[in-house]
């Protein structure tokens, strides 16, 4: 919570110097403050927070040599050997024939600091070395070709190592470098192939079928007069029918409540039933098939079209859970 509030008014403190003055002044005056606040920090042991201090100061001013030379010796007090040792060789660098004291010092931390260093060798065999092969180390340090199969110092502690490249599945490498003068060495593997991306499903052509509804209306037309001639002769059988009932009738007079004077009598009753019954069942059926006959010949005539053709076309694309079917008509 403390560092928290820290960092806060650090920030608080760089803007402040921002909006104050000129961007160059600027720059330079809160850097130097920065570097006042680090040096503080560092001297209440707080080296973890002057650190970020330091190097917020540097990062503002990048060619203040002392304050560099300071984020060295507060590197190097939390344990990041490599890093503290590659800003000592800087200071010595930048300070040759100017400040031989902050030479001398650099050279003394730097000799001090270079058999404690920790390494790791990245490995690239002639099968990983793919085009646009890409090695990063903690999401911000590409580590690049010509460094491949070399010893390279790092800082103690977890690292992660991302392997890319084109139409490749990435992979991901984790490290964990020791203390000190520990030795690492990882093998890049060979990425496979990124599976294609699926293509959307096209759907199935439209199929057309041409249908020749000249010739149904015409089959409506034959089956409404047959029809007609049907019913034309279910009039005329029922009037048979009607004729047998009269028939009938009479034959039952013989037969009062149904009993006959003899058996001439009571045959001629039964045959006159009888001949009636079956005209009548005949009668129905041919009206039956007849109204059907009608009907259909009707139903085809109303709704077929009055040219000579009419396409439909029967469309089939897949849906979700199955497939949609879709009917369309063009005349």
């Amino acid at each position: 919570m403390v560092r928290s509030i820290r960092r806060i008014e650090l920030a608080l403190l760089t803007a402040t110097f921002l909006v104050a003055a000129s961007p160059a002044r600027a720059d330079g005056a809160a850097a130097e403050k920065l570097f006042l606040e680090g040096k503080r920090l560092m001297a209440e042991g707080q080296n973890a927070l002057a650190c970020e201090t330091f190097q917020s100061a540097h990062d503002l001013d990048p060619t203040a040599t002392g304050t560099l030379l300071n984020l060295a010796l507060c590197h190097e007090t939390i344990g990041r050997n490599a890093t503290a040792w590659a800003e000592f060789r800087q200071v010595i660098g930048e300070s040759s024939g100017r400040r031989q004291d902050r030479v001398d010092m650099a050279r003394e931390h730097e000799a001090r600091l270079a058999p404690l260093l920790s390494y790791v060798t990245i490995r690239v065999s002639p099968e990983a070395r793919l085009e646009g092969l890409r090695i990063e180390m903690d999401q911000r340090r590409p580590i690049a070709e010509a460094s491949w199969g070399i010893e390279l110092p790092v800082d103690p502690g977890k690292h992660r190592i991302d392997v890319s490249a084109p139409d490749r599945l990435p992979e991901v490498i984790e490290i964990d470098i020791g203390a000190t003068a520990d030795r690492k060495a990882i093998d890049v593997p060979v990425l496979q192939l990124a599976p294609e991306p699926e293509r959307p499903r096209e759907a199935p052509p439209v199929q057309t079928v041409t249908a020749d509804w000249g010739r149904w209306r015409t089959l409506g037309y034959v089956l409404g007069g047959a029809g007609i001639l049907s019913l034309g002769a279910t009039a005329v059988v029922g009037a048979i029918a009607i004729g047998q009932k009269s028939d009938f009738d009479k034959a039952a007079e013989a037969c009062p409540g149904r009993v006959c004077i003899d058996g001439a009598a009571r045959d001629k009753a039964t045959d006159a039933y009888n001949d009636a019954n079956r005209t009548a069942t005949v009668a129905n059926i041919t009206g039956i098939v007849g109204a059907g006959l009608l009907v259909a010949g009707a139903v085809i005539v109303v709704v077929s079209p009055s040219a000579k053709s009419q396409t439909t076309a029967f469309g089939v694309s897949p849906q979700r859970g199955g497939v949609a079917l879709s009917l369309s008509r063009f005349w």
